[in-house]
C-alpha cells in the first residue's frame, strides 16, 4: 500500500493499493496536491490521472504514461520525463512560481498535441521529442535544449527561445508569433511555412536553415542575424516592408531573391529607406 499526503499540509490524499509507484496501473487516479517530490514512477500508468497543482519536483516519469493526463499548475523542476507518453496531456502553467530553471528533461517523449502554455521550462532537455501540434504559448524555454525536436503546426506564439538550440528541428508550420529567438541555434532546421511575425533575431544563427513559403513580418534583428548567407531555399517566402526598411542593407541577395526582389529592387528600396 502507497500513501500520498498533501503537498501543503501532510494530510493523507490516498492510499494506492500498489507496492510501489513504479510500474504501477493508475489510470485515472486523483493525485491533485498530491506531495510526489521525488517520486519514483518510471513505467507508471498514469493515463488521464489529475496531478494538478501536484509537488513533482525531481520526481521519475521516465518510460510513463500520462496520455490525457492533467498536471495544470505543477510544480515540475528537474522532473525525469524521457521517452514519456505526454500526448494529449494538459501541463499548463507549469513552474509558475519558480523563478530560476526549471530543468526537466523530456528527451524522447512523446509530446504530440501536448499543452504547456505558459509554462517555465528554461534550461530544459527536450531533443527529439515529439512535440507536433503542442501548444507552447508564452512557454519560457531560454536555454533549452530542442535539437532534433518535432514542432510540425505547434504554437510557440510569445514564447521565450533566447539562447534555445534549435539545431535540426522540424519547425514547419510553426507559429513563432511574437517569440524570442535572441541568440537561439537553428542550424539545419526546417522553416517550411512557419510564421516569424514579429519576432525578435538578433544573435539567432539561421545556418542551413530551410527556407520555403516562409513568413517574415515586422520582425526585429534581422540584420543582426547570423548564417543569412548560408540558407537553403524551397519555395518562395516573404518578408514584409517593416522588416525590410531595417535590415535591407545586411540582407543576402539570394533570401532577397527568394522573397521575390531582384537586384534593382533591392537597389531601388535600399534607396528609398537610406539605408
Amino acid at each position: 500500500m502507497v500513501r500520498v499526503v498533501h503537498r501543503n499540509n501532510g494530510e493523507l490524499l490516498a492510499e494506492l493499493g500498489v507496492d510501489a509507484l513504479a510500474g504501477a496501473a493508475l489510470a485515472r487516479v486523483v493525485l491533485a496536491y498530491a506531495d510526489l517530490n521525488g517520486a519514483d514512477v518510471r513505467g507508471a500508468d498514469l493515463r488521464h490521472a489529475d496531478l494538478c497543482n501536484a509537488d513533482l519536483r525531481g520526481a521519475r516519469f521516465d518510460g510513463a504514461t500520462l496520455t490525457g493526463a492533467d498536471a495544470t499548475l505543477s510544480d515540475t523542476v528537474g522532473a525525469l520525463f524521457a521517452g514519456a507518453r505526454l500526448d494529449d496531456a494538459r501541463l499548463q502553467g507549469m513552474n509558475k512560481r519558480h523563478r530560476g530553471l526549471a530543468a526537466l528533461d523530456f528527451r524522447g517523449a512523446d509530446m504530440t498535441r501536448v499543452t504547456l502554455k505558459n509554462s517555465n521550462l528554461s534550461g530544459s532537455q527536450l531533443a527529439n521529442a515529439v512535440l507536433r501540434r503542442a501548444d507552447l504559448t508564452r512557454c519560457d524555454l531560454s536555454d533549452a535544449d530542442l535539437t532534433g525536436a518535432e514542432l510540425t503546426d505547434a504554437c510557440l506564439a510569445f514564447a521565450n527561445l533566447s539562447g534555445a538550440r534549435l539545431s535540426y528541428a522540424s519547425l514547419v508550420g510553426t507559429v513563432l508569433t511574437g517569440a524570442i529567438l535572441e541568440g537561439a541555434m537553428l542550424v539545419g532546421a526546417d522553416l517550411t511555412l512557419a510564421t516569424l511575425n514579429g519576432v525578435r533575431m538578433a544573435g539567432a544563427d539561421f545556418t542551413d536553415t530551410l527556407w520555403s513559403k516562409t513568413s517574415v513580418a515586422r520582425a526585429s534583428g534581422l540584420e543582426a542575424a547570423r548564417g543569412l548567407d548560408a540558407l537553403r531555399y524551397g519555395d518562395p517566402s516573404a518578408i514584409d516592408v517593416h522588416t525590410l526598411r531595417a535590415s535591407i542593407g545586411q540582407l543576402p541577395p539570394e533570401l532577397l531573391a527568394s522573397c521575390g526582389l531582384d537586384e534593382s529592387q533591392a537597389r531601388g528600396l535600399e534607396a528609398l529607406f537610406g539605408t
